[in-house]
């Protein structure tokens, strides 16, 4: 039985007043998190959330070596690993900015030696922004902070490695809208950067990190679909400075970045 099973199990006893005990109490702290102590090593994590986003929420997986959990694979075959645990906080703001902030201990220790895995994060538009016309669905993007050597199952293995205690990261990130026809005529708006995943690692002495993305709002890229296929129709990317690329599926984020420089100068 897991570790955290049978913390589980305990805890729905009738009698289970009576079985407490400052041993059992350590037993059962550490599953959620729980009776940490406030002094442990704590890492704050940011973002500076432009005003035509969401605020983002904070995913934190810990994950402990010491309590184990089974899985089967197709043959039936009993495998074992690492337990995690996964609780989203709800950031708060800090006072006069745009910055929203959660601050969780790298390391939770307890019975199962619980430890800071990762935290996730999303981009994602507000309803009701400037290019939100009611027909359009929205997607995100995904922000994964690691500190340890597990994967996330949602990256392409890719990633940035920082090393300082205090981290800025700032991405250069464009409004990506696609236009539908074939497939329904409705629109979704997406972003798109120098990666389609973020993934950055980082070590465990880390104390601070915040995410600074700057959406360049004025610089939207487009992808229509042809009306019909046939006859030589292919899909259209419109840039911002009115050029077209055909069978083109992804912007291109150097040209993207080359377009606004560009109009910057001209623009000054």
């Amino acid at each position: 039985m897991r570790y955290c099973d049978l913390r589980n199990s305990l805890m729905k006893m009738k009698n289970f007043k009576l079985l407490l005990s400052p041993l059992l109490f350590l037993v059962l702290s550490g599953c959620d998190g729980s009776f940490i102590f406030s002094d442990v090593r704590k890492v704050t994590i940011a973002m500076d959330t432009p005003d035509l986003l969401e605020k983002p929420w904070f995913s934190v997986t810990y994950r402990s070596h010491k309590c184990q959990r089974t899985r089967r694979d197709g043959d039936f075959k009993k495998h074992y690993e690492d337990d995690s645990s996964v609780t989203t906080y709800e950031p708060e703001r800090e006072k006069n900015s745009n910055i929203y902030s959660v601050t969780v201990p790298v390391e939770k220790g307890w019975y199962c030696d619980w430890k800071l895995s990762n935290v996730e994060f999303k981009l994602k538009y507000k309803k009701g922004n400037k290019f939100y016309d009611g027909k359009q669905d929205s997607a995100f993007k995904r922000i994964i902070f690691r500190f340890d050597d597990h994967q996330p199952g949602t990256t392409n293995g890719l990633s940035d490695s920082r090393y300082g205690r205090r981290e800025v990261i700032n991405e250069d990130i464009y409004p990506f809208k696609i236009e539908h026809h074939i497939a329904g005529d409705f629109n979704e708006l997406r972003f798109t950067g120098r990666s389609f995943f973020y993934t950055y690692n980082f070590e465990r002495d880390v104390e601070y990190i915040i995410f600074k993305p700057t959406i360049h709002f004025n610089e939207v890229v487009t992808w229509i679909d042809p009306l019909t296929w046939g006859h030589g129709e292919q899909v259209k990317l419109l840039y911002p400075d009115g050029s077209v690329d055909f069978g083109e599926t992804e912007p291109d984020f150097e040209r993207l970045q080359k377009i606004r420089r560009e109009r910057q100068q001209i623009s000054n």
